[in-house]
């Protein structure tokens, strides 16, 4: 579980999926499906995917910021 955490957090830097698959060397479907795997496992949307560049939805906030 560590490694798709990583891999989610690599987009939340990168605020783009394209851009975080290149530097992880994996391929952009094979990343997206591992985010909506951990979205599923937790039953929770960590991405908003319809603005550009993607950004957290309050639940993606809740794992990467704190007040």
């Amino acid at each position: 579980m560590l490694k798709k955490m990583w891999y989610v957090y690599t987009v939340y830097e990168e605020k783009s999926f394209s851009k975080a698959a290149k530097r992880l060397f994996v391929s952009q479907p094979s990343l997206s499906a591992m985010v909506k795997k951990v979205e599923s496992d937790y039953d929770i949307t960590i991405f908003d995917r319809t603005t550009t560049p993607i950004s957290l939805t309050p639940e993606g906030c809740l794992l990467y910021t704190s007040d």
